[in-house]
């Protein structure tokens, strides 16, 4: 799964007035088993319902997910928040044999990997 691929699959939450943190759900290969979406009433942050995503995970049998997010303040830069949920998300995942691939933060026409930036 390339980073073209999963910026167009997470396109859509780009223009959110409130964050909206979504997970695809891959097999070994890379092919999109399941989307979920979660919305925040906040525009500033988002819970992450780790027991819900895991779930599912495992629902979906899923090798590999990928993970993203909207700035709606339109700053694509990841807060320290991002970077701890984000570890928070690895260690569960690993713990299962699933790998996040990556993480994307998508606010005001930009794109950040965490993964690019080796915060993965």
């Amino acid at each position: 799964m390339n980073f073209a691929h999963l910026a167009g699959l997470f396109a859509p939450i780009a223009s959110a007035t409130v964050e909206i943190v979504a997970f695809a759900y891959l097999d070994s290969a890379g092919r999109v088993l399941g989307l979920r979406h979660i919305r925040s009433g906040d525009t500033l942050c988002i819970d992450v319902p780790i027991r819900t995503v895991v779930r599912d995970a495992l629902s979906f049998d899923a090798k590999l997910v990928a993970m993203a997010h909207n700035h709606p303040s339109g700053h694509a830069e990841p807060s320290r928040n991002d970077l701890t949920v984000t570890r928070l998300v690895v260690t569960v995942f690993n713990a299962l044999g699933i790998r996040l691939v990556d993480h994307l933060v998508l606010g005001g026409g930009a794109i950040v990997s965490l993964r690019a930036r080796g915060l993965l």
